[in-house]
């Protein structure tokens, strides 16, 4: 205790800019009285007290803005029968892999064309409802490739497969049992079994 008032004198001091041997003349419980505010509180704890407080709101602030969203089942619902690899009519033998961020509406589409560059644009995926359309919907920002901003792709699915219907006319056909959600033997064997069909 008595340690942590000779610093907080001691500090005071620097702040004030008292010189050392004022305060060496002094008696230690003279120099503390001296020193100290009526209040009793030192001001630069208040502040580091006050700052503290401030940091400590503004990190809970941040720490609830960066929470994952809840695992809603019928979010995963929709929209997971879209993710997997496409094709694309207008760039033949160019992959498309849309990838579905768990549990959320957000989505990212993979591709190259045919130089072979790699490119990466975001979507978000839509539930059947969403703007009246009775389909689901993966609304793509194509700006990356010096495309639109919100190509609204609408989703159809037939047994394991589907297919994006963009507003340009192009629809992109999935690869047979390309979807990473079919995981147990039976989807996997049913999914084989209707592509060779």
């Amino acid at each position: 205790m008595r340690l942590l008032r000779l610093l907080a004198v001691v500090a005071t001091a620097r702040a004030l800019r008292v010189p050392r041997r004022a305060l060496a003349s002094l008696a230690p419980g003279a120099a503390a009285t001296a020193l100290a505010p009526a209040a009793g509180a030192l001001p630069f704890f208040e502040t580091a007290e006050s700052r503290r407080a401030a940091d400590e709101a503004k990190a809970a602030k941040l720490q609830e803005s960066l929470k994952a969203p809840p695992l809603d089942p019928s979010l995963r619902a929709c929209g997971s029968r879209l993710v997997g690899t496409y094709t694309d009519p207008k760039h033949p033998g160019c992959t498309r892999r849309v990838a579905q961020i768990g549990g959320t509406r957000f989505a990212s589409i993979y591709g190259a064309d045919e130089d072979g560059k790699p490119w990466v644009v975001k979507a978000t995926v839509a539930c059947s409802g969403y703007n009246g359309v009775d389909a689901e919907q993966l609304i793509v920002d194509f700006t990356p490739k010096g495309g639109p901003s919100e190509a609204v792709a609408l989703a159809a699915y037939e047994g394991f497969g589907a297919t994006l219907t963009f507003p340009d006319g192009n629809v992109w056909t999935m690869v047979p049992c390309s979807n990473p959600n079919l995981k147990t033997k039976q989807q996997i064997a049913a999914c084989r079994a209707g592509a060779k069909a």
